[in-house]
């Protein structure tokens, strides 16, 4: 465990409290840009995109098959390029960096970032000034040191943060500023366009907006693709951008969106540029701004379109306290290390003007994604609150008076362990661990409650007419399921670094046997891996290495037994691997309701994912209802969803054309190949209940 005032961690806010936020914004800040900088003005990027030979075959070609004028092409260029390109300028870096110094001062307590990923990244810049950063104690501590080193970069560098919240968006840029630092620019979605004024600030922040989707537009592709290559060409800028894609509402890592950074790493393939320097990044909040809105939207509720009115009415949450941030910069990744026994000279044919793809890159890009992913895991530096709602979080709890404050302290002491070997640290800010958890729990006193007695527990959610929040589910349903998905979204930040000792635990407990051969264990284990790849980010070809790893974990910590070739269950820790091996059935519970409502559908063509996912939450709802189960996790659209996406990708669904519009059919045959596999892993009685219901309820939409 760390504390807050560790000397690993630097607290930028610490000074900002102390000096003035104007003068700080209108600081002497002159980094120069790296050495091969071409020193490009942002208008100057985009005139040589769209006067580039590639560009201006493509819009040739595309005039062409379109029956219209260069003119007019260059035109519908010219215009897509002026909606996608930033406007770098410092002066907007200098006005952000005043609002949020008074933001971030109002709803968090401290901003920590570890000094030693500071100084690293420090080494990488431009005659960066290298800072002795002291610990706090002090207000002489905040006199910086710096002089200016020798060290010049020669590659471009990529930031790529964990994306949680729409805090995240120029949390990077403003550590970065505080630093000294240079500046990112950021990849955007188009839908910050929305915020009109706002935008152009953003614009002018080094943001360069891109749509979520540009599938058959073969032109903005190809902008696209020539905007972000010419970026990293000509080394103006850091480039920052989010490799999920979007902010996780469930709190755990996404599975990684490849096509950003497979358009970046064809520079590198292709000898465009010699290397290329990758900085995970690791943002973790005690407190998520976007917490009620995320429970809601895990329940189907439409994500609110960003608009200048809607920043507005946020403005309440300055009103609130939200604790701590942790940014945690990993090691720097340099590409021609890392695909140092790639032979990157198979492009030597090709023409010099023309970047092909080949399979063995895409499958490396994949690759990468997932060792970054991996890398935002093992840095993360989390509260203990996440934990503590892994356990009041169970359906045996939920509905009960909750968890006594001693139990909650052991829990926390017991799985630290094994988070810590995962890389990952838990951080506690109070004088004791008691008092660090009563702390954190008084945080986050809108959803949880300590009462008389030192027991924690939920509060119950005031909820409004299901007409305004989830037409769908009733209010009943609703009361039950926000705090659930509180639950799963704070849980699941610890869940995701505990998944491959709770899927041991799981392949353990299901056997029913006091004694297991490893190999079997090790069998399921696998089978679990691949049934959950949707939830969790796995690395390719890590099966072995990654079980043994947490087998070695649960031998430390004297959860099990190794005797070769048998793994026996301590009797003193058989309630811990209970409750390790019970942190997966909320997914397995909800993969089986599903498959089983599409086993039991008397439909043999089914509508979209968007509908269907609807129907089985539907489906889901009457369990619930019903008492067949109590875990009103399973609701989350996330779940469901991943669940569609993996029997699709199994072949338990299909898509097809029907009437013009998309449909999915079920493949049975599989569908009950799938309920067979999750069957091995579910509890006889959660079993004999799923299986009771002997009719299928109309799903309401």
């Amino acid at each position: 465990m760390c504390s807050p005032v560790d000397d690993n961690f630097i607290d930028i806010l610490n000074d900002r409290r102390q000096t003035s936020d104007i003068g700080w914004a209108l600081k002497s800040w002159n980094v120069p840009p790296c050495r091969y900088s071409l020193k490009r003005t942002p208008e100057q990027i985009k005139k040589h995109v769209l006067s580039s030979n590639k560009i201006k075959a493509i819009i040739k070609q595309i005039s062409e098959e379109n029956g219209c004028t260069e003119e007019e092409t260059e035109e519908e260029a010219k215009n897509i390029m002026d909606e996608m390109a930033h406007n770098f300028q410092f002066r907007v870096i200098r006005f952000f960096g005043y609002v949020l110094s008074k933001f971030m001062k109002s709803v968090y307590g401290r901003i920590l970032v570890n000094k030693k990923g500071v100084e690293k990244i420090g080494s990488i810049s431009s005659q960066y000034p290298v800072l002795f950063l002291p610990t706090h104690r002090s207000y002489s501590d905040f006199l910086l040191v710096s002089y200016i080193g020798s060290i010049t970069s020669k590659y471009p560098v990529l930031f790529l943060p964990t994306h949680r919240s729409y805090s995240d968006f120029l949390l990077v840029s403003y550590v970065c500023y505080y630093f000294n630092l240079p500046v990112p620019v950021i990849a955007a979605g188009l839908d910050f366009l929305g915020l009109k004024f706002l935008s152009f600030l953003l614009r002018g922040a080094g943001a360069f907006f891109i749509r979520r989707s540009f599938i058959g537009d073969r032109l903005y592709k190809e902008l696209f693709s020539e905007y972000v290559q010419s970026h990293i060409e000509g080394c103006e800028f850091p480039m920052e951008f989010f490799i999920e894609g979007t902010r996780s509402r469930s709190a755990k890592s996404l599975v990684p969106k490849l096509g950003m950074l497979q358009i970046i790493l064809d520079m590198f393939f292709t000898s465009k540029v010699p290397d290329i320097i990758v900085v995970p990044i690791s943002i973790s909040y005690d407190r998520t701004l976007e917490e009620m809105l995320y429970a809601y939207e895990l329940l189907g509720v439409p994500k609110p379109k960003e608009s200048t009115r809607g920043l507005i009415k946020a403005r309440k949450v300055m009103s609130d306290f939200y604790g701590n941030v942790y940014v945690r910069f990993g090691e720097q990744i340099s590409l021609k290390e890392y695909f140092r026994n790639y032979d990157r000279s198979v492009h030597n044919l090709h023409p010099r003007n023309l970047i092909i793809t080949l399979k063995k890159e895409q499958e490396l890009c994949r690759d990468l994604a997932n060792h970054i992913i991996r890398m935002h895991q093992c840095n993360l530096l989390l509260s203990p609150f996440p934990i503590i709602c892994l356990v009041i979080g169970q359906p045996a709890v939920i509905r009960t008076e909750g968890v006594h404050i001693d139990i909650l302290v052991d829990h926390v002491y017991w799985l630290e362990e094994l988070i810590r070997k995962t890389g990952a640290t838990i951080c506690i800010s109070g004088a004791t661990f008691t008092e660090s958890l009563i702390e954190i729990v008084q945080c986050h006193a809108n959803i949880v409650q300590i009462d008389d007695n030192l027991h924690v527990s939920f509060k119950d959610v005031l909820v409004q007419s299901s007409d305004s929040h989830v037409p769908r589910l009733n209010d009943s349903t609703v009361k039950h399921a926000i705090p659930a998905m509180l639950s799963y979204h704070y849980g699941n930040q610890v869940l995701q670094l505990l998944v491959h000792v709770s899927m041991i635990s799981l392949a353990m407990t299901c056997s029913g046997n006091d004694v297991c051969v490893q190999e079997d264990v090790f069998h399921r284990y696998k089978a679990l891996r691949k049934l959950l790849r949707r939830e969790f980010v796995f690395e390719r070809d890590t099966d072995e290495k990654d079980f043994m790893h947490a087998l070695r974990s649960l031998k430390d910590d004297n959860i099990i037994s190794v005797e070769s070739p048998n793994l026996i269950p301590l009797s003193s820790a058989i309630d811990k691997l209970e409750f390790l091996s019970s942190l997966l059935l909320t997914f397995l519970e909800s993969y089986y309701m599903i498959c089983q409502y599409l086993s039991q559908s008397n439909e043999e063509i089914h509508p979209t994912y968007k509908k269907l996912s609807l129907l089985c939450q539907s489906y889901i709802e009457t369990a619930l209802l019903e008492d067949t189960f109590s875990d009103y996790r399973c609701l989350s659209l996330d779940i469901v969803n991943n669940c569609l996406i993996l029997l699709v990708n199994q072949g338990a669904l299909s898509t097809i054309t029907k009437n013009g519009h998309p449909a999915l059919l079920p493949n049975h045959p599989i569908i009950t190949t799938v309920l067979l596999d999750l069957e091995i892993f579910l509890p006889a009685f959660i079993r004999n209940n799923l299986n009771s219901r002997e009719s299928l309820p109309a799903a309401k939409l």
